[in-house]
């Protein structure tokens, strides 16, 4: 296995001259007859425990068994992100960095590019889905992910496409026409997940340094990251990417790549809403609470495009500071989550208590926000015995507390 690390000499090919480092004890695990078998027993224990481990170590030294653990445990959690991640290279840190299979493929068939320059490649998430289409140069400067990116590349049959580069994002050199993608590491602080640009590595110069000097591209930033002032005064489009539900990334598509301002997708229905689609600075107006009542996807609300989308869809926000919506008439799309209005409750726990009993709702999901509760008030609703289902959504806010208990669509 090679890469290309870059030192102040230039470029020189690394044909794991490098010092020790966990990578090594992995790279034994992958190629060799006795870490393969490792692999195999630990795949039938989920969980080894203290003995399981004991029994291992009589097989080969700790360092190997433990290498042979980290790498069937990100095996086993890595399915949620990868289609063939039962033969990937993970790691516990890559594997939780790394942009998920689905994602990445959406965000490359946005790249218009020979070559494109993958900063920050870490494990090979998103190097993968742009070797579809393009040559990739991935660039880390940690020499254990270079030698990840180019294992990997080789299971998705891209290592033809990928050139796994040791070096520092802030020090190389962009070929002239290629574009960039970059995954600045959010954790470089050590004090977890940083939502201020400032903690990333690279930092915010470097990113706007690169947006002018590259031709397009794309920046992953955290979905909750304060990427709002980082592109306020800049020319580019943010764009919120939900899958399954979940707000995985702000993307910040910069010079060629640029098609929107403010953009939502909702995977893996891969639906868009952009700022072509309604002014997204007219706020929606607010109604009371109608024979309907919807949860937005995150991404929708994330990007800022929730009042577009309201407007142009007739519907209203329940209070302007609340994400929730609400209509008389039903509306069906995969931007919302629909309920339907069963009633509508002062905040009051102890009556909605009796409320449920009453009404012999069971189960009971509950949906509150910016609703002062603790997990100790709200447990007591969620143990009742009735056979019908509801959704209880707790509301706070500017207005007062309300409680307005609901039935999700088609249930």
């Amino acid at each position: 296995m090679s890469f290309y690390s870059e030192t102040s000499a230039g470029s020189i090919q690394d044909r794991r001259v490098h010092q020790p480092d966990a990578s090594d004890a992995e790279f034994f695990v992958l190629t060799s007859n006795l870490g393969r078998d490792l692999l195999d027993r630990i795949r039938e224990v989920p969980n080894p425990g203290p003995a399981d481990l004991t029994r291992w170590r009589k097989l080969a030294p700790a360092e190997i068994v433990s290498a042979a653990v980290r790498i069937s445990s990100g095996r086993r959690k890595g399915l949620s992100k990868f289609a063939r991640a039962e033969r990937m290279w993970l790691d516990p840190v890559g594997l939780e960095q790394a942009t998920a299979e689905s994602v990445a493929a959406h965000k490359a068939k946005r790249f218009e590019a020979g070559v494109v320059v993958d900063l920050c490649s870490g494990i090979g998430g998103d190097a993968l889905a742009l070797a579809a289409c393009s040559d990739v140069i991935a660039v880390d400067r940690d020499p254990g992910m270079c030698r990840r990116v180019a294992w990997n590349a080789k299971v998705y049959d891209r290592a033809d496409r990928i050139l796994p580069c040791r070096a520092a994002a802030e020090s190389f050199v962009i070929p002239a026409d290629a574009w960039v993608h970059v995954d600045p590491d959010r954790r470089a602080s050590g004090k977890g997940r940083s939502v201020a640009l400032e903690g990333y590595a690279p930092g915010p110069d470097f990113l706007r340094s690169l947006m002018r000097t590259v031709s397009g591209g794309a920046i992953k930033l955290g979905p909750a990251s304060d990427f709002t002032s980082f592109a306020e005064a800049l020319d580019c489009e943010v764009e919120l990417i939900s899958l399954s539900g979940e707000c995985k990334e702000a993307t910040v598509w910069f010079g060629a790549a640029i098609r929107a301002r403010r953009s939502a997708v909702k995977l893996p229905e891969n639906v868009v809403w952009n700022d072509h689609d309604g002014d997204w600075r007219t706020p929606a107006f607010a109604a009371p609470v109608g024979r309907w009542i919807y949860e937005p996807d995150p991404a929708l609300t994330r990007s800022g495009l929730l009042d577009s989308f309201a407007n142009a869809r007739g519907l209203f926000r329940i209070a302007f500071d609340l994400p929730y919506l609400t209509s008389d008439e039903f509306l069906a799309t995969p931007w919302l989550e629909a309920f339907e209005v069963h009633s509508v409750h002062p905040l009051d726990l102890k009556r909605l208590k009796r409320l449920i009993a009453d009404e012999g709702l069971g189960p009971v999901t509950v949906k509150h926000k910016t609703a002062r509760l603790t997990p100790e008030a709200v447990r007591p609703l969620l143990r009742p015995t009735g056979e019908r289902p509801a959704t209880l959504f707790f509301t706070g806010g500017a207005g007062p507390g309300r409680a307005i208990v609901g039935r999700k669509a088609g249930v």
